[in-house]
């Protein structure tokens, strides 16, 4: 049977015999093992050539099959396999066989020598009783389980008896405590029935326990019983006895409200300045905060100690009659330091308002009503007690709430829900008319002043954050502030800056009319007082202060469409100086481009006519050049005036008066606004040294008669400049000493520099020219002499002597001619020195001139 178990899988006709009956021997018939060995073309194919050429070959091998490796947890017939991949199947066939043989043999020994009990096992399992085994035990188990089911039940049975009995003692307890805190209500209601009973219906003991205490001590003993008769009502809970005490517990409640209320009147109907006011007064706010009546004692202070007083004081007739306030400059004693309020200053009287001391005056009054009358009244209330309070919230709650619950205002607002509240009420209903004049400005921006500065002290008694943020959110706060209509009063105040500035516009004088403020038109000083206006101390607001901004804007704008539209029309003759000025002039590339665009938009049509010689002018031309050259003038003073005292204005008032964030951005805007007013500058000094430039060059025609009046003249030497020398820059002069005056003094240095090149360029064009024409006249007459028939060149000499000597006093009085020139315009305040084109004139009348010099 084991040699049938044991047959070879792959030689499965091999005999097999054996006897289970007796214990015989097996004998496996033995097969020599087949020697394996590869063939020479394997091993070729598996060996590593690259090795063998260096002289080491690997053949490949694997590890010989054994029991331990086969029968290890780690065996894995895949890795196996793989390990003989190089093996062919024929030899990994004849090794698996011969393992095997190896284990069939090994398990026929172990068979052989274990026969008996092979063969005795089987017998014992067939032929045992182990029905009646199993029967033996059963029995006993069965019993065992019915046991163990009745001692179950009878402790199911008394856990239920002990649980039930266990119920019933804590009914009774709690029935028990129930009853004691219902007999402890009844007699805490009783405790504080008789401390509230008068004195000959209480006790005598009692009596004499509450005759020495003050009528405050003994009202917070009974707040204390009464709070503890709450406690125990609310622990009671809805039960009909409770019921049946609510109606005694309704008239303790009132009759406990009745005298706290009678005793806090009582209290504040006395002075301030008493020894035990300050006290009695903290016992019985302190009293009333613990009792929770926080509205009744807010509304106790108004009707009786707020609303007297705004009666008498606050009434239609209040800035009428006069006021008798209190000085606040010096407090009583008692006040404390923190109520201490400053004084609100009376404001300088306008001629175009209203007087303001008669609400300054009811201001003061009011605030010293609030400062000596409830001064110790808001301390001990919103400092004294709200502080203990605090502190026993934070002790209780461990730490502060991190969330919005922080900001909640717990404890008595006063100030706010008492005081403000009703003097704000009193205000708006009995002095709204006279307060809010919206439509008289002054008077609205001195009234909104005084009120926002009267609102500014009663805030500063606010003793937190969250206290001034509950005040600023009080319906009666915002109302008041916000029926002063701000936006009325901006739009008020711009129609009076517009008005100004367009009336001035339509009915001023380009010619003049400016006054202190350095400017030479009404209208440039119309435009600048409206623009100041608006950051006058009785006209700015700082809630207004962006929309003053825009209009300040605003009005720099209109005065630059206005500047441009007063340029007045005059046709410009195309000239160098043109260019010469607007690239003078600080930037050039800007001022180039608005020089172009106001010329194309200014002239009708340009010259074509050379600048060197000009048509005769008429009288009427020279009217209109004059009248022309005033206007010029006068817009380029005024917009480098403007500029100059806006930036001014900007710096000393409007930066400071501007939220501090966009102070920088602001200064850019206004510098690149004034830019735009002065970007016409350089146009209009354009056109200016237009029309001097053609004056002067009136008297340049005469320069070509120097050389033949030398010539003329005896003498030997010049010994004055000629006689037109000194009117070339006459016209320069003129204008500078007249209208030019108004001008700064750089662009009238610029103007006169720009004036002198040109003149000073025509010069030696003409200087340049007319050298030309002597040097080819001279060398046309040396030609003919030379080509003389009868040969008399060398006759000639005395009177080519005579020539050279001309030439020297004619170069010598051109010289004298342009050194007279150069002073003159020295004394304009020209750089001579420093001029290209006026050294360039010096060479030309000292003969060294080339020919592309005098072109330029």
């Amino acid at each position: 049977m084991a040699e049938d178990a044991l047959q070879d899988p792959f030689n499965p006709a091999q005999p097999t015999t054996a006897s289970p009956s007796r214990p015989t021997t097996l004998s496996l018939p033995s097969k020599p093992a087949l020697s394996h060995r590869p063939s020479f073309t394997t091993v070729l194919s598996t060996a590593d050539l690259s090795a063998a050429v260096e002289g080491q070959v690997d053949l490949p091998s694997a590890p010989p099959l054994s029991h331990e490796a086969l029968a290890g947890d780690d065996f894995d017939a895949s890795e196996f396999l793989l390990a003989r991949r190089h093996t062919p199947l024929d030899d990994l066939r004849s090794e698996l066989r011969g393992y095997l043989a190896t284990l069939r043999t090994s398990l026929v020994g172990v068979i052989n020598e274990e026969y008996e009990a092979f063969i005795g096992l089987s017998l014992g399992l067939k032929h045992a009783a182990v029905s009646q085994s199993l029967a033996t035990i059963h029995r006993p188990v069965l019993s065992i389980r019915g046991e163990v089911m009745r001692v179950k039940d009878e402790l199911e049975n008394m856990r239920s008896e002990m649980s039930g009995v266990l119920d019933e003692r804590k009914e009774v307890r709690e029935m028990k405590a129930m009853m004691r805190r219902l007999l402890a209500t009844e007699e805490a209601v009783d405790k504080v029935e008789g401390l509230l009973k008068p004195a000959g219906e209480a006790d005598k003991s009692r009596s004499l326990d509450l005759a020495v205490d003050s009528p405050a001590k003994r009202l917070e003993r009974i707040a204390s019983e009464y709070t503890h008769m709450l406690y125990l009502v609310e622990r009671a809970g809805n039960l009909p006895f409770v019921k049946a005490l609510q109606p005694r517990i309704d008239r303790v409640t009132s009759a406990l409200r009745t005298d706290l209320s009678s005793l806090l009147s009582a209290i504040l109907a006395g002075s301030p300045s008493t020894p035990t006011y300050r006290e009695e007064l903290a016992i019985a706010l302190r009293t009333f905060l613990s009792l929770g009546l926080v509205s009744q004692v807010e509304d106790i202070v108004r009707r009786g100690v707020v609303r007297p007083f705004v009666k008498h004081a606050i009434h239609r007739d209040a800035l009428s009659s006069p006021i008798d306030s209190p000085a606040l400059s010096s407090h009583p004693a008692h006040v404390p330091p923190s109520y201490r309020i400053e004084p609100i200053a009376v404001p300088p009287a306008h001629r175009e308002g209203r007087d303001a001391a008669p609400l300054t005056a009811l201001y003061n009054r009011i605030l010293a009503f609030v400062s000596h009358d409830c001064g110790v009244l808001l301390d001990v209330a919103e400092r004294g007690l709200a502080s203990q309070h605090d502190r026993r919230s934070v002790d209780t709650d461990g730490a502060v709430s991190k969330d919005g619950d922080a900001e909640k205002v717990e404890g008595f607002e006063i100030l706010t829900n008492a005081l403000f509240d009703e003097t704000g009420t009193a205000l708006m209903g009995e002095l709204g008319g006279v307060i809010y004049a919206a439509g008289r400005p002054t008077v609205f921006h001195q009234n909104y002043l005084l009120t926002t500065v009267f609102v500014s002290r009663i805030e500063s008694l606010s003793p937190t954050l969250a206290r001034l943020t509950s005040l600023r959110s009080h319906s009666t706060y915002t109302t008041l502030l916000k029926r002063f209509q701000l936006p009325v009063y901006f739009q008020l105040r711009f129609k009076d800056a517009v008005t100004s500035v367009e009336r001035a516009f339509e009915v001023g004088q380009a010619s003049g009319g400016g006054g202190a403020e350095g400017f030479v038109m009404s209208e440039s000083e119309a435009a600048f007082k409206a623009l100041r206006r608006c950051w006058d101390e009785d006209v700015w607001l700082e809630e207004l202060a962006g929309r003053f901004w825009r209009l300040t804007l605003q009005i720099v704008s209109r005065y630059r469409t206005w500047l441009n539209d007063r340029v007045p029309r005059y046709v410009l003759p195309t000239s160098a100086s043109s260019a010469n000025l607007a690239a003078a002039a600080p930037g050039s590339p800007a001022s180039r481009a608005s020089f172009d665009g106001d010329r194309s938009r200014l002239a009708a049509s340009a010259g074509n006519s050379r600048p060197a010689t000009p048509g005769p002018a008429s009288g009427n031309d020279e009217v209109s050049e004059e009248t022309t050259l005033r206007q010029l003038t006068v817009l380029i003073a005024d917009a480098q005036t403007m500029e100059r005292k806006v930036l001014e204005l900007f710096k000393e008032r409007i930066r400071g008066r501007l939220p501090a964030d966009v102070r920088d951005e602001a200064g850019d805007i206004m510098r690149d606004s004034l830019s735009s007013v002065t970007a016409i500058v350089p146009s209009l000094s354009s056109q200016i040294t237009t029309i001097l430039i053609k004056r002067c060059a009136e008297h340049l025609k005469l320069v070509r008669s120097v050389a033949s009046q030398v010539r003329a003249s005896t003498r030997k030497g010049p010994s004055e400049p000629s006689y037109f020398v000194h009117n070339i820059l006459k016209e320069v002069r003129a204008y500078l000493g007249g209208p030019g005056r108004v001008v700064e003094e750089e662009l009238r240095r610029r103007l006169a520099t720009v004036v002198v090149e040109d003149i000073a360029g025509r010069y030696t064009s003409i200087l340049s020219t007319q050298k030309k024409t002597e040097d080819s006249l001279r060398w046309l007459k040396k030609g003919r002499q030379g080509l003389s028939f009868f040969g008399r060149a060398a006759s000639s000499a005395s009177p080519a002597d005579d020539g050279s000597s001309d030439d020297d006093r004619v170069k010598m009085q051109m010289q004298l001619d342009v050194e007279t020139l150069a002073k003159d315009a020295e004394e304009l305040g020209v750089d001579v020195e420093g001029c290209e084109a006026f050294r360039t004139l010096r060479r030309a009348a000292a003969g060294e001139v080339k020919e592309e010099e005098g072109k330029k």
